[in-house]
């Protein structure tokens, strides 16, 4: 078929440093709860921070899939845009930037994500 089931697996790697961050986050919950005050709980959007660990599993795909081939390759490129993409949306609301003057950036996005996607091996144009 395609990939074998093991080459579909992520690595231990790739499945540890998502959890980490989830485990890091609960720690920094729990010490707040006990009394132990956290600077980045200080700030009133503490919760814009949660959105980078989306971040992380796009991005360890792209360093796993470039490890295991060598090169970067449209999945890689996608993968690193899919993770710049979460990273944008968490910045815009942590650094309280404006959505009406920094909205062109995801048309940017878009644009690079299109050139980045696989092509089928068909032809989609509208004539037949």
């Amino acid at each position: 078929m395609g990939m074998s089931e093991s080459s579909a697996k992520p690595s231990w790697p790739g499945r540890v440093a998502p959890a980490v961050v989830v485990i890091a986050v609960g720690v920094v919950f729990l010490l707040n709860n006990l009394g132990i005050e956290i600077p980045i709980l200080d700030h009133d959007n503490w919760w814009a921070w949660l959105i980078l660990v989306g971040a992380l599993s796009p991005l360890s795909c792209a360093v796993e899939r470039y490890r295991r081939i060598g090169h970067v390759d449209s999945k890689v490129l996608h993968s690193l845009l899919a993770s710049l993409a979460v990273v944008m949306v968490a910045l815009m609301f942590i650094l309280q930037l404006s959505w009406a003057q920094w909205w062109p950036l995801f048309v940017i996005y878009g644009g690079l994500s299109m050139m980045t996607r696989e092509r089928s091996g068909k032809s989609e144009g509208l004539a037949g």
